[in-house]
């Protein structure tokens, strides 16, 4: 009973958070109210409330409630071990880039069609899955591969019109075109990184909060270099919390903790559970999108979007149900 709890519960956060996530997320892009935050200080807080759970985590688990538990398995998993914090720099980085690529393409796609692209992520971890692990593909896998991809297709070609097409004297919302690119290129990054994990990873019993809290510390490092290079002269200027209000914080924290229930998912969920969420979520986003923004999807729209939903769930799941390998909750 407990295991059923902890398993419906948790896919039942996954969808309200990642609708949620996008909604407020496109939401906190189109209608700022004065001056606009920063992308890359929002993707840093982020990062930073990640690593404090995964701190809290391995203070709570490995250290048995006790700094001094704590300061000793940082010493022997951090301090002893830089190579492991070394090759985890190139997803930190990239994991870095992808979210700013999404806040970038949520100030100009509208939620739900963002939200189909974004599926393009399962179409680049297969390629690269194939390219640097050598896997096969079952013929289900393959037709679904090709089912997401015209879906895509079919979605790109409809003619979107959004409450930001006049694009935002600052920010430049309503630069759908841009807006794709970036969703594309998250997708590449987001199919890469899953897999570079899984190759470096291979046979590692590391412990899932330590690994996390080993790209977190790279994450953190690697965001505040990436604010003041990027965004120096506007967070002199302004401050580094410029534009931030109770929204922001909220998606802040939205992403980070939604991030780390993936992990309860992997333990306790099924495959074919988890193409039906991610399927429902993209749904949901479309449905509350009508509701609250005004949103009118076209029949090419539902069209390609209903091919999607289909193809990524057939492609996460097996005639038997079996469960899939499991990923890092990032």
């Amino acid at each position: 009973m407990a295991t059923r709890c902890l398993r419906y519960g948790s896919l039942a956060f996954l969808v309200a958070q990642d609708t949620a996530l996008v909604l407020l997320m496109r939401y906190s892009r189109s209608h700022a109210e004065g001056a606009m935050y920063l992308a890359s200080t929002a993707v840093c807080c982020m990062e930073v409330l990640k690593l404090c759970v995964c701190v809290f985590m391995l203070y709570a688990g490995e250290g048995r409630g006790s700094v001094k538990g704590l300061m000793s398995v940082i010493r022997g998993e951090f301090v002893e071990k830089p190579q492991e914090i070394a090759r985890l720099a190139v997803p930190s980085f990239l994991y870095l880039l992808q979210n700013n690529l999404l806040y970038f393409a949520l100030s100009n796609l509208r939620a739900t069609l963002y939200k189909v692209t974004y599926n393009l992520k399962i179409l680049t971890s297969a390629m690269f899955s194939i390219t640097m692990l050598g896997q096969k593909l079952s013929r289900r896998k393959w037709l679904a591969l090709i089912a997401l991809f015209v879906g895509v297709t079919v979605v790109q070609s409809d003619n979107h019109k959004t409450d930001s097409d006049a694009p935002h004297p600052e920010t430049g919302l309503g630069y759908q075109t841009s807006g794709f690119m970036a969703v594309v290129a998250a997708a590449f990054t987001s199919g890469f990184c899953g897999v570079y994990q899984q190759r470096i990873l291979q046979g590692s019993r590391t412990n899932m909060w330590v690994r996390n809290a080993q790209m977190g510390l790279t994450s953190v490092v690697l965001g505040f270099v990436g604010c003041f290079v990027k965004d120096r002269d506007a967070i002199s200027t302004h401050g580094f919390f410029q534009g931030y209000s109770r929204l922001v914080w909220t998606v802040i924290v939205i992403q980070a903790v939604g991030g780390l229930n993936i992990a309860f998912i992997l333990k306790y969920a099924d495959n074919i559970l988890k193409g039906f969420a991610a399927a429902f979520s993209t749904v949901a986003s479309c449905v509350l999108e009508m509701a609250i923004m005004h949103f009118r999807p076209t029949p090419t729209f539902l069209l390609g979007g209903a091919l999607i939903n289909v193809a990524t769930y057939c492609y996460n799941t097996t005639g038997s149900g079996k469960k899939a390998a499991k990923d890092l909750p990032r």
